[in-house]
């Protein structure tokens, strides 16, 4: 058996498609003990998460209100912008994923970012592995959300994964890439790599 069947399934899933039950306490504590393994040069931690969840989810769907009116020159709301706003209301938790970078710190911020992205992934793969769903939701991911979200000047929002339990009848297998195209084995300097696989 491959050992990494479990994670193959993995998939997201848009906002409507998530239902409840959210994460418990407990499972978000162990998600987050999940993401401490990430990769971190330097250990610099250069993370917070930041999560929504009950009542607040309906504060988070107003706040969505807000920023389209920001982004449109009328100030005028499309139903996009409402159906957007109903939907991140009714899913029953968002992880926020936000920068803490340290730029005294020898590690440089490009790796830091890539440090914090990573953690990202852990947490989609980690909701995979205990049964839940979730969509790397970028709308939310902008300057606009820094001072509603208590963040400062130079931190960024680098992913908002909304988080929730995915309606039975679309659980389902998605159909993949191959990987071949895409891997490649170093044959030396100055030399054409070689695809990694064979057909």
């Amino acid at each position: 058996m491959n050992p990494l069947e479990s994670l193959l399934d993995r998939r997201s899933y848009s906002l409507s498609k998530l239902g409840h039950p959210a994460p418990s306490e407990e499972e978000l504590r162990n998600l987050f003990d999940l993401v401490m393994t990430t990769p971190d040069h330097g250990n610099v931690k250069p993370w917070r998460f930041i999560v929504a969840r009950g009542d607040n989810m309906q504060k988070l769907g107003d706040l969505t209100l807000e920023l389209y009116k920001r982004q449109s020159d009328s100030g005028e709301l499309k139903d996009k912008a409402y159906r957007s706003a109903r939907e991140i209301a009714e899913v029953p938790m968002m992880i926020m994923v936000v920068t803490d970078l340290d730029p005294e710190h020898k590690v440089s911020l490009w790796d830091q970012r890539l440090c914090v992205g990573a953690a990202a992934q852990n947490i989609m793969n980690g909701l995979h592995l205990m049964g839940y769903g979730g969509l790397w939701y970028t709308f939310l991911a902008n300057d606009n959300t820094k001072p509603m979200f208590g963040m400062k000047p130079d931190d960024q929002v680098v992913a908002a994964i909304a988080v929730g339990t995915p309606k039975p009848h679309f659980v389902k297998k998605i159909k993949r890439q191959s990987p071949e195209r895409y891997c490649f084995e170093w044959q030396g300097l100055g030399v054409t790599p070689t695809p990694l696989f064979t057909k």
